[in-house]
């Protein structure tokens, strides 16, 4: 079992910034309009408050859930960025993503590493399904674009989740 005192701040900080870097990956694979942004940043949210009251997850899950009650911690977990252009911010979220897949690897259980990228995956699944690409004001379009599929798959790839 492992606890958020085996990580270090820094490394329990990239873990908290871990499912927003993945639905920001996902918005910047194929950007909407404002209300399209909004929709996919409402279903990261989201998906972080019902995971959290679901329970049944393992203790760590429940730590890292537990702190964006917090309101400093959700400041932590909010990426910032150098640079504003889709390029900069992609590779920045990949990166974080990749830090996060790397310490739960190296300190968590096996099973708790699985877990917590299981729902990483997840926030990202539903933030491709939270806002129709290529329609017009609301019509047509399709729930899940091509650049969305694709950064999916980069995502479960980075991750070692098996599609």
């Amino acid at each position: 079992m492992t606890v958020k005192t085996d990580f270090t701040p820094e490394e329990w900080k990239q873990l908290l910034q871990a499912p927003g870097a993945a639905g920001i990956y996902i918005m910047m694979s194929d950007p909407s309009f404002v209300i399209g942004s909004m929709k996919e940043a409402l279903a990261v949210s989201g998906s972080i408050l019902q995971k959290g009251k679901q329970g049944g997850n393992s203790e760590l899950l429940a730590a890292l859930l537990g702190e964006f009650k917090e309101r400093e911690m959700v400041k932590q977990a909010q990426l910032k960025f150098e640079e504003k252009n889709v390029d900069a911010v992609k590779k920045k979220t990949i990166d974080v993503l990749k830090r996060a897949a790397g310490i739960l690897d190296e300190k968590a259980t096996p099973e708790e590493a699985a877990e917590i990228k299981a729902w990483l995956y997840d926030v990202s699944v539903k933030a491709a399904n939270a806002a129709k690409e290529g329609g017009f004001l609301g019509f047509g379009g399709e729930r899940v674009s091509e650049n969305e599929k694709a950064a999916l798959q980069e995502i479960a790839g980075l991750l070692d989740i098996t599609l």
